[in-house]
């Protein structure tokens, strides 16, 4: 019987789904059965949608005291999805000021959370500008928290470092579109770099390998307190030590 994942994820601007695709791709490749699933953010207080309508900024910025404190808000995961016996299950966090954004967090802290991750196995990967280690981190913590089996974490950057992809950011959320440049200043393309995407292959190839038992088997080792990572500006890897 073929191995079954669950690749699990929210996304904004697509780049968490970017990742999850890649990911996908290649556990199919193994001969997993996988399937994909997008965490719905429904809460009518928080709308949020591209490109930048005029009350878009002003909503993220309001939401921005909720996200700091871990707030929750409305979601939506198919119950059969749920109810789904999974061999391994890999939650996608954007990340939002640091942290997993609120509807990964309202996941986990759901009963549903529970029904799907206890004493399962999951990986994390975070997608982020820059700062990735508390997004992924917390997941690790809250999945774990419901019975779940931490096995890997990974953390795919976009180009252009803390400031410049923030103007990329911005950029893309009044447009919907890569300019080239922004205020004057030239930016890179929004988004995960293509290397960024193999090195998520790369991370899925490796996840596959392990459940397919052709490497070693699974460490449910934890995240060390300060990263011990091997990275280049696309992504990042959180070695199991």
């Amino acid at each position: 019987m073929k191995p079954r994942v669950l690749i699990l994820y929210y996304t904004f601007t697509n780049q968490t789904r970017r990742i999850a695709e890649a990911m996908s791709e290649v556990l199919g490749e193994l001969d997993c059965d996988v399937e994909e699933c997008t965490i719905e953010f429904i809460d009518q207080w928080y709308r949020l949608e591209l490109p930048d309508k005029p009350k878009l900024l002003r909503t993220i910025m309001s939401l921005l005291p909720a996200q700091l404190r871990g707030k929750t808000g409305a979601i939506c995961v198919p119950e059969e999805v749920l109810k789904r016996d999974y061999d391994l299950i890999c939650i996608g966090s954007p990340t939002w000021w640091f942290y997993p954004a609120m509807p990964i967090v309202s996941f986990l802290e759901s009963p549903g959370a529970r029904q799907l991750l206890k004493n399962k196995r999951f990986a994390v990967f975070a997608v982020c500008r820059a700062i990735w280690w508390h997004n992924l981190r917390q997941v690790k913590k809250m999945a774990q928290k419901q019975g779940g089996t931490f096995v890997d974490g990974a953390a795919f950057c976009f180009d252009g470092g803390y400031i410049r992809s923030e103007l990329s950011f911005i950029s893309y959320l009044k447009n919907d579109a890569d300019l080239g440049r922004f205020w004057g200043f030239k930016i890179y393309k929004f988004g995960v770099s293509d290397e960024g995407i193999a090195m998520a292959k790369e991370f899925a190839r490796e996840l596959g390998s392990r459940l397919l038992g052709t490497v070693s088997r699974f460490s449910s080792s934890a995240i060390p307190a300060q990263p011990h990572e091997e990275h280049s500006h696309a992504g990042v890897r959180e070695t199991a030590i």
